[in-house]
């Protein structure tokens, strides 16, 4: 159903292009100039024209010049034709149109295109009033003048819109020719470059060079509804927020603070827990315990008793007649510690009873 569809068209198609061929309706070509249409004098410039897939060749046409004043042939693979002009000069400044023929017959002519070249004379001088910076809807005024007696002075604007303004000029008091161009309302459509040019009326494509350019800046227009009440009350309001926002600032600021110190002293109490049972873990002796017992054994008291002690032993030795190995501390260490150590002893007989006996002996040290 599709393809049938689709060759219907095919079809309708073209009949309809011959019946325009049978009728003498050929499109009409497009006809436009490459950078633009306004060209500095002596830069090249390409003129286009394009019409349909069947032309076998183009025609250009001067507004001036009763015969055609070119022809060429399309580009391959293309539905159009270039025209060259190396340099600009007075002799192409001129209104140009196009056509095209083709085994139906010839096309009618494209719409026409203005040909401007610019430099041929003095710059004239621009101004504005009464300000380049303006807000939307106010009125302004572009003054266009010259010493030369131009009958026209065209005012162009450059940028996305490319409008234009014509006027015919006026003479003053001291002889000099200006135009005044005043737009009302303006809007930000208006932003852009501004530039005007003079021209003589005999000659109306051969301008002038360009004037000093203006830039104009046409901003959105303020809301004058307000009140100063209510002014004043969005100033207010626009304080007390920066307040709120400094205070709740500062307040977590604060309690950052906090938290960063709570988590040191957590961290250093886990380090000290950590550091204690690595001790208990590894057997080392407490420190206290260790500082006491060092206490005690350098008391001159107990150095006393140590002595007493190892005397005491030693008479028990002769007392019982137990035997003892002792052994006294060199003098260079006042503060040794005093130990007994008992060895197991050799058996011993009683000669009274016949008897073996056990005998034990302590021996006491000193041991730093």
């Amino acid at each position: 159903m599709i393809t049938m569809l689709t060759v219907l068209l095919y079809l309708g198609l073209i009949v309809e292009h011959r019946t325009a061929v049978e009728a003498g309706l050929l499109p009409k070509p497009i006809i436009w100039a490459e950078p633009g249409s306004v060209i500095a004098m002596y830069k090249p410039v390409i003129i286009w024209c394009q019409g349909s897939w069947e032309t076998q060749e183009y025609s250009l046409h001067k507004e001036r010049s009763v015969n055609t004043w070119d022809n060429q042939f399309p580009l391959e693979t293309t539905n159009k034709a270039k025209f060259n002009i190396e340099f600009m000069t007075e002799t192409y400044a001129d209104i140009y149109k196009c056509s095209y023929k083709s085994a139906a017959g010839f096309s009618e002519h494209s719409d026409a295109m203005e040909l401007v070249m610019t430099g041929a004379y003095e710059n004239p001088s621009l101004s504005v009033w009464p300000s380049l910076d303006v807000t939307s809807g106010v009125s302004i005024a572009f003054k266009c003048s010259s010493s030369l007696g131009f009958g026209r002075f065209i005012l162009i604007q450059e940028g996305k819109y490319n409008l234009s303004w014509t006027l015919d000029s006026k003479q003053n008091d001291s002889h000099s020719f200006y135009a005044t161009f005043v737009l009302d309302a303006v809007t930000p459509n208006h932003n852009g470059t501004f530039r005007c040019y003079g021209y003589f009326r005999n000659e109306p494509q051969v301008w002038s060079k360009s004037s000093n350019p203006l830039d104009l800046m046409v901003s959105e227009t303020k809301d004058l509804s307000s009140t100063p009440i209510e002014d004043g009350l969005e100033t207010y309001q626009k304080i007390l927020t920066g307040v709120l926002v400094s205070f709740l600032l500062l307040f977590f600021l604060l309690l950052l603070l906090i938290l960063f110190r709570y988590w040191c002293s957590c961290k250093k109490k886990k380090a000290s827990q950590r550091e204690a049972n690595f001790q208990m873990l590894s057997g080392a002796p407490d420190p206290t315990h260790r500082d006491r017992l060092h206490q005690k054994s350098s008391s001159p008291d107990a150095t006393i008793n140590e002595k007493h002690l190892y005397a005491s032993v030693k008479n028990t030795q002769s007392e019982d007649n137990t035997e003892l190995n002792s052994w006294n501390p060199p003098d260079e260490d006042p503060q040794g510690i005093v130990y007994a150590q008992v060895k197991p002893s050799r058996l011993r007989k009683d000669t009274a009873s016949k008897e073996t006996q056990v005998v034990t002996y302590a021996q006491l040290c000193s041991k730093t």
